[in-house]
């Protein structure tokens, strides 16, 4: 069905009369008030267009690299004091990456029922977990689409199917999950600069097996001056690996191959004086055997330590410390020339692999940073994210500016910068994903 279609279609269901949505509907004006408490419904969404330009890979030309518009409906539902739901819908039509594209996207739609101290929810959900500022070690749910061309970060995030509850003792909350479905994240795997020859086949991603399900728990404590939680996964990390098939002759052949891990993480974020405090932990292990399969990572630690701080009212930062020490590492020796070709394969996936998982020392520290200004009277917000690896010389940069034209309509220009030394993931994805980037968006 074509996206415009489907946009009528939505648009007309939920102006039609009371009984086309929620059945029974009262006709007296008591009986309107009395509906209007029990069973009601929101609409909104946005319409936006984008923009965005680059340099052309290895020549100093200027190309397209994405042009889109899109229009999106969010729909919450509440029934009462038992129960409420949530769906948004995107349309899209416009070109990326050289590809025509026009997609309908149903990004979230669940419901949720309050019974007693228990919270339930079901559904196409998106899971954030962790309290550092865009980089979480324990926030392993949800998987990302990498690829995403918006300026609007947490359009990375991708939904899955998922049953979620809690169990409410204040101020404790234990949050249990159940992901049925693996859903992989959207990795830069086809840019990264492969050989001439070498092939891409079908992925390798656990079925619905219920053995292959996925599970999570989490302990929060929220107080008013403290915020923080214990928590534990056990499923297909969304990240996964690249794979090599055997093969009897100097074909390559890869894949994307997914793999189970651990990981037992802790978070928390307060404050001391006029500075917030936040941190992250996790101990993340694979199931398999990572030192024979070259797909599969290290076991390894990872932690963020940050601290922000509002200045007047219209100036505030976030700067944070991350870092990564990786379990049983060995160093990548490049093989001698005599060789045989599987053995050159093996080194270069095996490296390729290292850059995805961010182990290519055994420990690393990075820092971040996020100062954000806003002003003429809150019609202009300025901010500049920031990822400075030290250990391997990374350098990530993601200014982006605001203005309010009018109510509710915007425009924003910014852009996005990778760069990197020779072999590393900076540098073979900075040129196909940097850009420039104009957005106008109106919401409703």
């Amino acid at each position: 069905m074509k996206p415009i279609y489907l946009l009528i279609i939505l648009f007309f269901s939920v102006n039609l009369p009371a009984q086309s949505l929620f059945e029974d509907a009262l006709s007296s004006d008591a009986q309107d008030e009395s509906a209007k408490q029990d069973k009601t419904y929101e609409l909104n969404g946005y319409l936006r267009g984008d923009f965005y330009i680059g340099k052309v890979p290895d020549e100093d030309e200027a190309e397209t690299k994405s042009g889109y518009a899109e229009t999106a409906l969010k729909l919450k539902v509440r029934k009462g004091a038992f129960a409420d739901g949530f769906a948004e819908i995107r349309f899209r039509k416009g070109d990326e990456f050289d590809e025509k594209i026009e997609e309908v996207l149903l990004r979230e739609a669940y419901i949720n029922a309050y019974i007693g101290r228990f919270d339930l929810c079901i559904g196409q959900q998106i899971v954030a977990w962790g309290r550092a500022d865009g980089f979480n070690p324990t926030d392993n749910i949800s998987p990302k689409n990498m690829l995403v061309r918006s300026p609007n970060e947490d359009d990375r995030r991708v939904s899955n199917f998922l049953l979620r509850s809690y169990y409410n003792l204040l101020p404790f909350r234990l949050e249990a999950i159940w992901i049925p479905f693996f859903e992989p994240s959207a990795l830069p795997i086809g840019i990264m600069g492969f050989p001439f020859g070498v092939t891409m086949t079908d992925p390798d991603y656990p079925d619905g097996n219920i053995v292959n399900s996925a599970y999570a728990l989490r302990l929060n404590i929220e107080k008013p001056s403290f915020d923080g939680s214990l928590s534990y996964f056990n499923g297909y990390n969304p990240t996964t690996g690249i794979d090599l098939l055997p093969t009897q002759n100097r074909e390559v052949i890869i894949y994307s191959r997914a793999y189970r891990i651990h990981v037992i993480g802790a978070d928390f974020s307060s404050t001391v004086g006029d500075y917030g405090l936040r941190g992250e932990f996790a101990y993340r292990k694979p199931f398999y055997d990572w030192e024979v399969e070259i797909y599969i990572p290290n076991p390894d630690l990872q932690y963020t330590l940050g601290i922000d701080r509002q200045i007047g009212s219209d100036f505030n930062f976030i700067l944070q410390y991350i870092g990564r020490y990786v379990l049983d590492y060995t160093d990548l020796v490049k093989p001698a020339l005599n060789n045989p070709p599987t053995i050159f394969r093996r080194y270069h996936y095996a490296e390729k692999n290292r850059m995805i998982a961010s182990q290519q020392d055994e420990v690393s520290h990075s820092i971040s940073f996020r100062p954000a200004w806003t002003l003429m009277h809150e019609t202009l917000e300025i901010q500049m994210l920031g990822l400075y690896n030290i250990t391997t010389e990374e350098l990530l940069l993601r200014p982006k500016m605001s203005y309010d034209l009018a109510d509710d309509l915007t425009v924003t220009v910014g852009g996005e910068a990778y760069f990197g030394p020779d072999e590393t993931l900076y540098d073979s994805i900075g040129e196909q994903i940097g850009s420039f980037f104009l957005e106008f968006k109106a919401s409703f």
